[in-house]
């Protein structure tokens, strides 16, 4: 029996590498900060010092050094491989994973984080096999008219509706 979930293992993953990239993108600009006041012009308009002294340069590579040696322990720990269910993606996963991607899906995609979402077809939540055979069994032969909704603005197929009703399970106008 296969159960939605609102939090996968591979979302796990996922945010650990997002905060990670975050934390030291924010080290890298408190530094470059740090450097630009202590740059400065003093009093008498010569620059205070040139580089963040030692102790400041040793805090900011003792912070991208434990948050490299967290992200490792943490990637460790969710590598190893757990008897997963046949889990499907709630709802609300689906919603949060969109808008996610939809704010920085290339980011996600160019580091190759499992939070990002590829282009595809999906029907029902699904993503479709595009394969004949596999198109022929989830998608019924169109009626007169055939409606293709491309994602945008931070949603997913199972986000959109018309006056209550939902397009992609078949019960448009």
């Amino acid at each position: 029996m296969t159960r939605k979930t609102h939090v996968h293992l591979s979302d796990l993953a996922g945010l650990n590498r997002l905060a990670t990239d975050v934390t030291a993108e924010l080290t890298d600009v408190a530094e470059a900060l740090h450097n630009n006041i202590a740059c400065s012009p003093g009093i008498l308009g010569t620059p205070m010092q040139e580089r963040t002294s030692a102790i400041a340069g040793l805090v900011y590579e003792s912070i991208r050094g434990v948050t490299r040696l967290v992200s490792g322990t943490t990637d460790a720990i969710l590598a190893h491989p757990v008897p997963i269910r046949d889990e499907r993606s709630s709802q609300e996963r689906e919603a949060v994973l969109a808008a996610l991607n939809g704010m920085m899906g290339d980011y996600l995609a160019a580091t190759g984080n499992p939070l990002a979402i590829s282009m595809r077809l999906r029907r029902n939540g699904q993503p479709l096999t595009l394969e004949r055979e596999a198109l022929s069994a989830m998608v019924p032969p169109p009626r007169d008219k055939l409606l293709v909704l491309v994602h945008g603005l931070c949603m997913n197929d199972l986000q959109w509706t018309r006056k209550g009703q939902r397009f992609w399970s078949g019960t448009g106008p």
